[in-house]
């Protein structure tokens, strides 16, 4: 009995440890596959600091026509967060550009960044709030 018991024992540690093994890959795996599916968090600094470096940054206000003329970060694109989808072919021909999308509070941001990466976009980032944006804007 002691023979069987320690055989038992065995497999029983043996499974243990495939199945814990095994649950490690399936979670590494599947956050590679959340970071590639999904668009970026981005602050106002950033964005900043990247323009001051000069890379290539498509920035698109999603705001309404009258909150862009209010106020603007320079350079920004508008396309209303309503109609990025039928606007994004024709405004945003590069798939693999460099996206920054910003608005007044975020939650329109966020819509427009989904939409994006629905669209085949690969390099969206949401800024959120224009509020953020200290460094000036355009009328």
């Amino acid at each position: 009995m002691d023979k069987t018991f320690k055989i038992v024992l065995l497999l029983l540690a043996i499974s243990l440890i495939a199945f814990l093994v095994m649950g490690c890959s399936k979670q590494a795996a599947k956050t590679d596959s959340d970071k590639s599916g999904g668009y970026q968090k981005i602050t106002a600094s950033a964005v900043k600091s990247r323009l001051d470096k000069g890379e290539q940054l498509i920035i698109v206000d999603v705001r309404t026509k009258e909150e862009y003329d209010d106020g603007h970060i320079p350079k920004s694109l508008l396309i209303p967060y309503d109609e990025i989808e039928v606007k994004a072919a024709s405004l945003l021909p590069d798939k693999n550009a460099a996206i920054i999308v910003y608005c007044r509070t975020g939650r329109r941001s966020e819509i427009a960044a989904k939409s994006l990466l629905k669209l085949g976009y690969t390099n969206v980032a949401d800024m959120g709030a224009i509020s953020d944006w200290k460094y000036g804007l355009e009328k």
